[in-house]
């Protein structure tokens, strides 16, 4: 279906011009709303309007009032200058940052000083308890912290009065990052103001400096003279706009497909995400020019690629084109794509779709995927191999790929993204951190998917849902296989080897149909390709039948080789699995249908701030002793439809995810009927 797409493709994308377009993307402070990337989006639809794209702006408020479904517009910030001294001691005195210097030692979106300000500068904890403030006077101080910035304004300063933040944090993530890798890098910090908090600026130093500061003013406590800092922030937040680049490869009907890349961020901030903008802008580069020239045709189906602030953006294009989401077949985001391995430690990695939202895009991914990993022959002339690291992952979010891919807007959105980038959300992702040569297969993979699911019809629904159909296949022949492996041979940590035995063969009774049934409408959901060939349902059906068929087989073939060796080794019969004992908690989940009051995923700062500071405490603290509980509430939400109770939702969960949170999922969404988020029916 696509191999010839890809061939032609391959002859015309350059990873070297991908990273041009980094290069000058990275030029840009791009603070969502704000000048800097305002600048940004008309560098890029001025590039793709000299390729011959149709490209414009596309204009929303940042007004801090206006609301695209639950995301409320950041007011526009524009910071002139920004400086941050030490005075005293006198012998110390030296400039500690400047917003000229790095744009990012600024806390991003602080507010401008009333001329310039002296303040004593103190050492908190964290500042993220209320046990961080005992015995620490901090009010008309300015505080110094590692911890969330967000967390500290709301206690340090609106509750007990500081004037001001310095942050010296930095990410720790063994074994990729380690304590001092990056000593010397300021890690992106910002502000996200709802309306109504109380005006506070910032500075970020690095851990080094971090580390110095807090060793001078122990040292000047000893010695009963503070340290004291002179700050002035020029800086302004107002009512502006916020812009999305969009450029258009036209079709002949009015059905499209997606390509998405945030623009956002810091300057540098290269492969976050200068580099997905770069491959994206590229990939549209490239089809045009072969459209153009007639090496490929016009495609079906329109392509559009869109440049935006990270999620905001996205809630801006689809709240004010709603009436298109119904004609968007299929969209891709690429989120970090450019790394180079050596330098990132990261892994090219496509995420796919959520499970409450199953479809042929993640077979098709993969299989592009595995086509541009051909790149070297093997010794003695095996199968070609690639010169990167690779995987395939579950759905996760933290991307605009997870606003199109809630089924409350339905477009099967992947992702392209790497991970772990050492650099990650700090002044060091710069552009020698950024390879062409990942670039380029970005690029080639983006086009290709989108040019091929552009132009599908009939012929290709047989393909794709051949293919869809035998990763399917793949997938179940996997998962059974891992936990037949993992329950022959468990590990020592296994105290009751039988009863271990017996409880895979019911997670494998009790998963299997779930997988089949999401299988089955990953076959389905290829109609929409298939310009309604009534020879599709019948052929669908014979794909779903063949799966069933496997299920059933790979089931029975698992609890004989598990009953066979719990027999071998003396643990048969088997001992029976009892159902859980129903608890209170279980009767109350069951009686609560929640439906969502708002299309796509929960932005919930604003929302937050609406809450009395008592219930803002409570769901903090729920947040805090369950860990897992963002991720399980995130996926919850895609399974709420008003009809599910919540403790079916929280079952989905629990099949998608292997793990569950019913105790978060009950208080969470107590908070969220508090908000107004959802309602229960």
């Amino acid at each position: 279906m696509f191999k010839q797409v890809f061939k032609k493709l391959d002859k015309e994308i350059s990873g070297e011009i991908a990273l041009n377009f980094v290069s000058e993307i990275c030029r840009y402070h791009r603070i969502q709303a704000s000048p800097g990337i305002r600048a940004a989006v008309n560098y890029a639809v001025e590039a793709l309007k000299g390729f011959g794209l149709d490209a414009e702006v596309h204009s929303y408020p940042a007004d801090g009032k206006t609301l695209s479904w639950t995301s409320l517009h950041f007011k526009e910030w524009d910071c002139k200058e920004a400086e941050l001294r030490l005075i005293n001691p006198e012998d110390e005195a030296k400039i500690l940052a400047r917003y000229s210097e790095a744009e990012i030692s600024v806390i991003q979106r602080s507010f401008s000083t009333e001329g310039p300000v002296e303040a004593e500068v103190v050492i908190l904890g964290k500042g993220e308890d209320e046990a961080d403030y005992k015995g620490v006077d901090v009010e008309g101080k300015i505080v110094l912290t590692s911890g969330n910035v967000s967390r500290v304004h709301e206690l340090a300063v609106e509750k007990y009065g500081a004037i001001g933040i310095i942050c010296d944090g930095m990410f720790v993530r063994p074994p990729t990052l380690l304590e001092g890798d990056l000593d010397d890098a300021h890690k992106y910090t910002s502000f996200w103001w709802s309306g109504g908090e109380k005006p506070v600026f910032g500075f970020v130093l690095t851990p080094r400096e971090g580390r110095w500061l807090r060793g001078l003013i122990k040292k000047q406590e000893k010695a009963k003279d503070p340290v004291r800092v002179w700050a002035k922030v020029d800086a302004s937040l107002y009512e502006g706009a916020i812009e999305n680049a969009v450029a258009t490869i036209p079709g002949e009907t009015d059905e499209e497909v997606l390509v998405i890349a945030h623009i956002c961020h810091p300057k540098p901030s290269a492969n976050d995400n200068a580099s997905g903008c770069g491959a994206a802008m590229e990939a549209a580069r490239a089809l045009q020019r072969l459209i153009s020239e007639g090496v490929l045709p016009r495609p079906k189906r329109t392509i559009r690629f869109t440049l935006v602030p990270e999620m905001a953006g996205t809630y801006n294009y689809l709240a004010a084109n709603e009436a298109s989401i119904p004609k968007m077949v299929a969209a891709i985001n690429l989120d970090m794509v450019g790394e180079s391995h050596e330098l990132c430690k990261s892994i090219f990695t496509v995420l796919r779709t959520p499970e409450a939202l199953p479809s042929y895009v993640n077979a098709f991914v993969e299989a592009i995927l595995d086509e541009v990993k051909k790149e070297i022959t093997a010794f003695g002339g095996g199968p070609k191999l690639p010169l990167f690291r690779s995987t395939v992952n579950p759905y996760s979010g933290g991307s605009d790929h997870y606003i199109y891919a809630d089924p409350t807007v339905g477009v099967p959105c992947p992702m392209l993204n790497q991970w772990p980038d050492k650099f990650y959300h700090t002044s060091a992702d710069s552009v020698d951190k950024v390879d062409p040569a990942m670039l380029r297969r970005a690029a080639m993979l983006t086009a290709t998917y989108a040019y091929s699911i552009a132009c599908a019809g009939a012929e290709e629904a047989v393909w794709m849902a051949g293919e869809v159909a035998a990763r399917e296949r793949l997938s179940l022949l996997e998962y059974v296989h891992g936990v037949v492996d993992g329950a022959l041979d468990p590990g020592s940590e296994v105290e009751d080897p039988g009863r271990h035995m017996a409880e895979a063969l019911v997670r494998l009774k009790r998963v299997l149909p779930y997988r089949l049934d999401r299988g089955a409408e990953a076959i389905r959901s290829v109609s929409r390709l298939s310009g309604g060939d009534p020879g599709f349902e019948a052929r669908a059906a014979r794909l779903i039948s063949d799966l069933e068929r496997l299920v059933k087989s790979e089931l029975k073939q698992a609890e004989a080789m598990i009953v066979d060796y719990a027999s071998a080794r003396g643990f048969a019969p088997l001992p029976r699995i009892r159902k859980p004992r129903v608890r209170k908690l279980d009767k109350r989940a069951a009686g609560i249908v929640p439906r969502r009051v708002y299309r796509g995923p929960i932005s919930s700062r604003s929302w937050v701030r609406r809450l009395s500071a008592e219930d803002r405490e409570g769901l903090r603290r729920l947040g805090l002793e369950h860990p897992a509980g963002r991720s399980v509430g995130s996926v919850a939400l895609f399974w709420t439809d008003g009809v599910r109770s919540l403790a079916e939702v929280s079952e989905l969960v629990d099949l998608e995810r292997g793990s569950t949170d019913l105790e978060y999922l009950v208080g969470y969404y107590g908070y969220l009927e508090l908000m107004g988020l959802v309602e229960f029916v």
